[in-house]
């Protein structure tokens, strides 16, 4: 499987010393929040409805729903009807409640290939839905000690079907730490009971570690830009270690700034391992597909006075016909706290890319910090 740029995306300053002496390190940064475009249609999910199980709740809502698909417009009326459709489901069980939707917030950043994917959740807010015990089995018995914490995080807290992604994503987590790159985390949901005003369930969580892996090889290409370099000196295991996360996962994320430098807005880092299940070895390559160099066609700046606008565009630091540098955003980020005509200002930017010709334009649109009314996806 391909990584997408996108994955490796990190807002960053760092100093270039051509690496062929080496490469610098990234310090991450907060960034301004880049411009999306919101869906009319979206998936919907569910949070607590811990009666039925996701399939379901979905075949019943299906009933009652004339056409209803597996996505819904992101208008007021379709969701209000989800609303009352799984409020009358409820309500046959003899269960008065409240029910509220939660849209995606934010769309277009990189996300876990295995977490659940933008929609609209429905969950009910009361009675109050508690995680009580969590149990947990752990193939082979030893590793029990280093996953343990990492399913009692949420005991006594409001139960979410997210929480058991989060709760697996943890576990996989410690397990890859460990060489265990096969290991898997099945997670049942018991029988929901009543306490007092509010209801509580328990999950029973069964890991299955899997073999525990070893490195038979690591290599990477640099990329045209690179050429011939060696680049092993970054690499922080050799051949027989237990791999850990991902050991190249640093050097990926530093030559995708690198490029992302010089004007690669397009580029890609191949960096996945290959596992030999037969003899629970892996072997890693790292690939840079560098894609197009774009240029700067045009810069759009929106809700500023012409003097903050020419401001604007002074630090920004990049011109007409420049390389396109993801890197000139987050350091305009970091100027404006000390530009008095950009006081209390931050921005969205979107920069739209035309592949045809390898240029962007560019749009920043300028908000008064605390007044998010001025800027909208929808």
């Amino acid at each position: 499987m391909r990584s997408r740029s996108s994955f490796f995306r990190r807002s960053a300053t760092f100093t270039l010393l051509g690496l062929v002496l080496g490469i610098a390190a990234i310090c991450n940064a907060q960034t301004a929040k880049p411009v999306s475009s919101y869906p009319a249609r979206l998936p919907y999910s569910f949070g607590n409805f811990v009666w039925w199980s996701d399939g379901d709740l979905r075949t019943l809502l299906k009933k009652r729903i004339p056409g209803l698909g597996d996505q819904i417009p992101t208008t007021e009326a379709p969701i209000d009807r989800m609303r009352d459709a799984l409020r009358a489901l409820v309500k046959e069980n003899g269960i008065t409640a409240d029910i509220y939707s939660q849209e995606p917030s934010y769309f277009g950043s990189a996300r876990d290939p295995e977490a659940p994917e933008p929609s609209i959740q429905f969950s009910i807010i009361r009675p109050e839905i508690l995680l009580s015990k969590v149990t947990l089995k752990v193939q082979p018995d030893d590793l029990t000690s280093l996953i343990h914490s990492q399913v009692l995080w949420g005991e006594g807290k409001p139960y979410s079907a997210f929480g058991e992604w989060i709760t697996r994503s943890r576990i996989k987590e410690v397990l890859r730490q460990y060489g265990y790159l096969d290991g898997q985390a099945q997670i049942v949901r018991l029988q929901p009971f009543r306490e007092g005003d509010h209801f509580q369930v328990g999950l029973a969580v069964t890991v299955i570690a899997g073999p525990q892996y070893h490195v038979s090889s690591l290599t990477a290409d640099g990329g045209p830009l690179l050429a011939g370099r060696d680049l092993s000196r970054f690499f922080n295991l050799k051949q027989g270690d237990i791999p850990g996360r991902d050991p190249l996962a640093g050097l990926a994320s530093e030559l995708f700034a690198f490029y992302q430098h010089h004007g690669y807005a397009d580029v890609e880092i191949e960096n996945d391992p290959v596992l030999d299940r037969d003899h629970a070895l892996v072997s890693y390559h790292l690939r840079v597909i560098p894609g197009a160099v774009y240029h700067l066609r045009s810069i759009t700046v929106e809700k500023l006075t012409a003097e903050q606008e020419s401001k604007a565009r002074e630090l920004l630091g990049m011109s007409i016909g420049d390389l396109y540098v993801d890197e000139a955003i987050t350091n305009l980020y970091h100027k404006i706290p000390d530009e008095p005509l950009l006081k209390g200002y931050s921005f969205s930017f979107g920069p739209k890319k035309d592949k045809t010709a390898n240029v962007i334009d560019l749009s920043l649109i300028f908000y008064k910090e605390g007044d998010q009314s001025s800027v909208t996806i929808k």
